[in-house]
């Protein structure tokens, strides 16, 4: 379910007649923050791994957790995260490592605190009533995705749909 990136948070207006040139085009534009976290997100995920296997959920999510407020207002603070969102997922893309929606999210959350933007990793069940597919196994099925200001940052916006939430606590 959650093994490649399906997000919608790109700027269509940024890359516009970049597929006739590839990649390398769309990579130009990115600002200096993107490129911070496109050139450090492969070992920002390996961080995330060994805390995430050695403290758990809970001890991982706390320590990604931002120490002092961002004084940004709410529509800049989803479009740094989504910045950082989108030059994560190129990383992702086109480097060697293929990490689920935990691992993702719990990276971008990294990247989030850092820049002193609250956020929430959020954890849904798919929804059966909604027409998404749910596993046709008895095998638990799960997803998780960013939220700054209650704006899905790093997924469709249509997740809550896809994706019944667990409640919060």
């Amino acid at each position: 379910m959650c093994g490649v990136y399906s997000g919608n948070s790109l700027n269509p207006a940024l890359f516009s007649g970049a597929e006739v040139f590839g990649p390398a085009a769309k990579l130009r534009h990115l600002s200096a923050w993107q490129w911070r976290v496109l050139l450090s997100t492969p070992l920002v995920l390996l961080l995330t791994w060994v805390r995430l296997r050695t403290r758990g959920y809970g001890g991982t999510l706390a320590a990604a957790q931002p120490e002092q407020s961002a004084p940004l207002v709410a529509g800049e603070q989803v479009a740094l995260a989504r910045e950082a969102s989108y030059a994560m997922a190129a990383a992702i893309k086109y480097g060697p490592w293929r990490p689920k929606c935990l691992l993702r999210s719990l990276a971008l959350g990294w990247y989030l605190g850092r820049r002193g933007l609250s956020f929430g990793v959020r954890l849904g069940v798919p929804n059966a009533e909604s027409g998404s597919s749910a596993p046709a196994s008895p095998e638990f099925s799960a997803h998780a995705w960013v939220e700054v200001g209650g704006t899905v940052v790093n997924d469709g916006e249509d997740v809550h749909d896809r994706y019944l939430p667990f409640a919060d606590g």
